[in-house]
């Protein structure tokens, strides 16, 4: 039997090095199809990401498939292939991007070969799309109709309460073990979960494109709920909430914690998409670590005042420095995300960042170059700034790529930033005290693994 809906998750060529590159579930498109599921409407799921397809494989498998729609989950580096396989599509199919980089340029996927691009979240107009609602109806879509390009009205962000769990059994193993890892994993079977949508803060690059600004937080009941479904059906080891904000509401985030403690389960929780400094406690943190938290992170971005007021990230350099003190006193280890290239960002600001990173306390450091994606207010401030952004290839375009991918007066070229990129890497990793610190790190169980893909990705960075 052909499935009605197929979704994509795009090739973004992890193979290539899949010791330094991770492959996460695709749970965008797992969500969407829960939704279907759940109105019976026949669905798949095809992660052309883990099995490294090309363009003419999946389209091989779609026409075996022979789906009435096919949806592609789309993130920046992965959209020109993906409209190489839209363009090729029989006409009998129904071509629909989503995900963050069409949300940013709906109309543009529209005039390069796709029938719909949808703007924002996916599961509500998706299952309008399936069920052949008229598309002048649907509201969040771009299309076209007699050469003119139509956008219907925004769509109300969903109530994430009312969305089944993402249906993980479409993908290989549940998307709990290998090939699905993230750059940390340390426990297998392990899983992400959401726990919120939304984010109330404006930091200029990031993307809010589907989530939006309002937060909305799920039930602490409803998060255990989705935990014990992952426990009993795939043993998991492990739990990475990959929030934006998960202790925006603190006492909620308490609340989740002592659920979790009350379970017992033998979990590790991993923040790793960092949680707020502003709003940590030493009540929070002594119930993360009773709970299993093994890893926080925080994005500090900066080490430079005046470049982190103009984000504006709404934390200061001393509160960070008191959440990681008071983190590293919890005894759970702490990660600090920093961006090079910033918005005003000279030499001397990044190595305030540098000194930062170095004397804070850190356990780990991920360090990026600054990315204008389509659709975040960084991408209109250079291009309405007098600025210019490098497109030659969207594949290219990602914070990992090791390059400055925009020039803009009173900002740092692009060679000083990829300098003193490096330079950060060097500067905290291969100092001696730090390395003769991580040597006990070793013996634990797991993290062996992690820590060489973590030097693989660190000689990686220094040779772009």
């Amino acid at each position: 039997m052909h499935p009605k809906v197929l979704l994509i998750q795009p090739n973004y060529n992890i193979k290539k090095d899949a010791k330094i590159w991770t492959a996460n579930p695709p749970l965008g498109p797992c969500y969407i199809a829960a939704v279907l599921e759940k109105s019976r409407i026949g669905v798949e799921i095809l992660d052309t990401n883990t099995k490294n397809l090309s363009v003419r494989e999946t389209l091989r498998i779609i026409k075996e498939k022979n789906p009435a729609y096919v949806g592609f989950s789309i993130l920046t580096p992965a959209a020109d292939w993906c409209v190489a396989v839209a363009r090729r599509l029989p006409k009998t199919m129904i071509s629909v991007a989503g995900g963050p980089h069409t949300s940013g340029l709906p109309e543009t996927m529209v005039r390069k070969g796709f029938d719909i691009a949808v703007i924002g979240e996916g599961e509500q107009t998706m299952l309008e799309i399936a069920k052949g609602y008229a598309w002048e109806k649907i509201n969040g879509i771009v299309f076209k109709k007699n050469g003119k390009l139509i956008r219907t009205p925004a769509r109300i962000p969903l109530d994430p309460n009312t969305i089944p769990f993402p249906a993980r059994h479409l993908i290989e193993k549940g998307g709990t073990d290998k090939p699905y890892l993230s750059a940390g994993t340390v426990y297998y079977p392990w899983a992400q979960l959401f726990s919120s949508r939304g984010c109330p803060y404006n930091c200029y690059f990031c993307n809010k494109n589907i989530f939006g600004y309002r937060y909305r937080p799920r039930t602490p009941q409803d998060i255990i709920r989705e935990i014990d479904f992952l426990v009993k059906t795939y043993g998991v080891k492990e739990i990475d909430i990959y929030d934006d904000n998960f202790n925006f509401d603190m006492k909620r985030a308490e609340k989740i914690l002592d659920l979790i403690i009350r379970k017992k389960y033998t979990l590790c929780l991993r923040f790793s998409n960092g949680i707020r400094a502003d709003k940590v406690s030493v009540r929070l943190l002594r119930k993360m670590k009773k709970a299993g938290t093994q890893y926080i992170a925080y994005g500090v971005e900066t080490g430079d005042e005046t470049v982190l007021a103009k984000i504006p990230k709404g934390e200061t350099l001393n509160e960070i420095r008191r959440a990681v003190a008071l983190t590293n006193k919890a005894g759970i280890p702490v990660t600090g995300f920093f961006i090079f290239g910033l918005i005003g960002d000279t030499r001397e600001t990044m190595q305030h960042t540098i000194d930062f990173a170095v004397t804070t306390g850190f356990d780990r450091t991920i360090i990026n170059i600054a990315t204008p994606y389509p659709g975040t207010r960084m991408w209109n401030m250079i291009t309405g700034g007098g600025g210019k952004i490098f497109i030659k290839r969207w594949k290219d375009f990602h914070q990992t790529s090791g390059r400055m991918l925009y020039t803009m007066p009173g900002t740092a070229d692009p060679t000083t930033v990829e300098s003193m990129y490096r330079k950060a890497y060097r500067a905290f990793y291969f100092r001696p005290a730090y390395i003769a610190r991580q040597i006990p790190n070793m013996l634990r169980p797991g993290i062996l693994p992690v820590m060489l893909r973590g030097v693989g990705r660190i000689l990686f960075s220094q040779n772009n």
